[in-house]
């Protein structure tokens, strides 16, 4: 190899440095960004400004529009970035093990703590969502996850049921143990204790009727 190959090997490799580096500072800041979205969401329960992304995440504005292609578009990535961390709370331990009043119980333990913990998430994306199809589709998948729990843990209620009914029965249970029937029962005064206990009444007759 020529000195002159030599020379212009050299180069070709600090530019493949540079473009690396700065690959690895513009991921790095969309990272900072989103994490500024989820802090800001979860502190305050409202779908962020620019400019108080920009301000929490440590970059200007336009670095805000630069690494993403709209609000929306770091809104929905937010939020499924935080359930992405958080979804070891969506998990029932011992899913359908045990006889149905431990089931029950497990599973009303479960949605009420991740109802607690997401609810300032959950607010911001049900708001969204009726703007932005991309959090509409990202709230569908979490709640056909739910869903899909509730066949799983209560299969041998839902097994002997004709594939209609045990369609109804099941859409009816994600109904009555949404975030939606969580909130709106808190609203007319149910608290925690209250809600599991109407929870597991209701959840027993459904189940064994």
């Amino acid at each position: 190899m020529t000195t002159r190959d030599s020379a212009q090997h050299a180069a070709g490799d600090e530019d493949d440095t540079v473009t690396d580096g700065r690959r690895r500072r513009r991921e790095l800041g969309r990272v900072a960004v989103v994490d500024a979205v989820i802090d800001l969401i979860l502190a305050g329960g409202r779908a962020p400004t620019a400019d108080q992304i920009a301000e929490r995440a440590d970059v200007s504005v336009a670095s805000v529009y630069r690494y993403f292609e709209s609000l929306d578009e770091l809104r929905r990535l937010g939020v499924q970035r935080y359930f992405e961390r958080i979804d070891h709370l969506i998990a029932i331990p011992d899913i359908g093990e045990g006889p149905l009043p431990r089931r029950i119980d497990s599973f009303v333990a479960s949605r009420l703590e991740f109802y607690r913990v997401t609810e300032p998430m959950a607010r911001m994306s049900r708001h969204q969502a009726l703007d932005v199809e991309q959090m509409r589709a990202t709230l569908a998948r979490v709640r056909a996850t739910l869903a899909d729990q509730v066949a799983q843990h209560f299969a041998p209620e839902l097994t002997p049921l004709s594939s209609a009914a045990r369609k109804d029965r099941v859409a009816v249970v994600a109904a009555l143990t949404s975030f939606e029937a969580w909130d709106l029962l808190q609203e007319q005064g149910l608290d925690r204790s209250a809600v599991r206990r109407a929870w597991r009444t209701n959840l027993g007759i459904l189940l064994v009727s």
